[in-house]
């Protein structure tokens, strides 16, 4: 594990989320035929993955820098304010040409969401170029987070968010922290896209997930623990949640020794060709620490933001020092705070 760094710079989506009370609306109206009057309004918020992980970074005093693709229109400007409020450094967005796109959250009866998204005219998905990275980035370590939702089947922008992660590794001592965030209901998983999930997972040293649905397309691993250890492939960690199971840590250890004398003259063409072979057999190749965190439970308000919260407050935890397995106990905490109350990212300082 690299030593901790205070700065974080997060890459990715930031969007306008509508949300909509459906379930709350159909339950006023039968409210209303028993005499009872009530009412319920669409809420704006700002949103997106990434976003809402900066979002949550800033809450908790991390003071994020974010570099997101920020449309000038006033669901671009309304955005950006809401990342400031929280302490969210902004600078490395300039307002580009380009609206925001918006993703409308229906809420059922039970509170979960079913997401959709809609690009209005003149707006787009965010995109990067090589021009969206300052070059003043490149002159200090950082923490770098990222999630799938960059991966949005755009080439050249999939490509310029790698370009700047692999550059900012080569010339800093810089960590990179990569959410899975697949989202296959919404871009598929093309070569394309495939193949620029190898080149981040290539660059990654700790890797986050959720689930065999996440997991699973990436890794073909026949459960978690097995899609685990392939990913960590002896270089890297990976921490998998599974909703209200125990949060599983794969930790490398470095290569299985076949002799002692082996061993004692391993060489890094060694652990070359051991890289080389392909996913089948490489959990079996590497010393891999498994552990599992359990969760705490709680009374689920809604699980909006709960995975982005589990990031924030691991990334925050690590960016500090902490363990690994302390990182997860408080991201744990937290996560299990935002999704038993019902404000939005509801955390802060005084949940430290």
């Amino acid at each position: 594990m690299k030593p901790a760094m205070k700065k974080i710079i997060c890459v990715g989506d930031l969007c306008a989320d509508l949300i909509i009370p459906y379930g709350e609306a159909k339950s006023n109206i039968s409210a209303i035929k028993e005499g009872e009057i009530k009412s319920q309004s669409v809420e704006l918020r700002s949103g997106g993955t990434v976003g809402n992980t900066c979002r949550v970074l800033g809450r908790l005093g991390s003071k994020p820098f974010f570099i997101t693709d920020l449309c000038d229109d006033s669901l671009g400007r309304f955005l950006r304010t809401e990342m400031e409020k929280d302490g969210v450094d902004m600078s490395y967005s300039p307002l580009g040409e380009y609206g925001a796109m918006v993703c409308i959250a229906v809420l059922d009866d039970n509170n979960d969401r079913t997401m959709f998204s809609w690009v209005p005219p003149g707006s787009r998905y965010p995109t990067f170029s090589d021009e969206s990275f300052s070059e003043e980035l490149f002159s200090e370590d950082a923490v770098i987070f990222t999630g799938g939702m960059v991966l949005n089947n755009d080439p050249d922008s999939m490509a310029a968010v790698y370009r700047f992660i692999k550059r900012m590794k080569e010339k800093t001592d810089s960590m990179f922290i990569f959410d899975l965030n697949t989202r296959i209901e919404s871009y598929g998983l093309n070569e394309i896209r495939r193949y620029y999930y190898d080149r981040y997972i290539e660059l990654a040293d700790i890797i986050l997930g959720s689930g065999m649905e996440e997991f699973g397309p990436i890794t073909g691993g026949s459960d978690l623990s097995d899609c685990a250890s392939r990913l960590a492939k002896g270089v890297r960690t990976v921490i998998a949640r599974d909703g209200a199971g125990p949060v599983l840590i794969a930790e490398p250890l470095g290569k299985k020794p076949e002799s002692p004398e082996e061993d004692r003259n391993a060489s890094e063409d060694d652990k070359g060709d051991a890289d080389a072979a392909g996913k089948e057999g490489l959990s079996e190749a590497y010393d891999i620490k498994l552990e599992s965190i359990p969760v705490i439970p709680v009374k689920a308000v809604s699980t909006v933001g709960a995975g982005d919260s589990f990031d924030a407050a691991f990334i925050h935890a690590l960016s500090r020092g902490n363990g690994l397995s302390d990182c997860v106990r408080f991201a744990n905490r937290i996560a299990g705070h935002v999704i038993s109350h019902a404000g939005h990212l509801d955390v802060g300082p005084e949940r430290i």
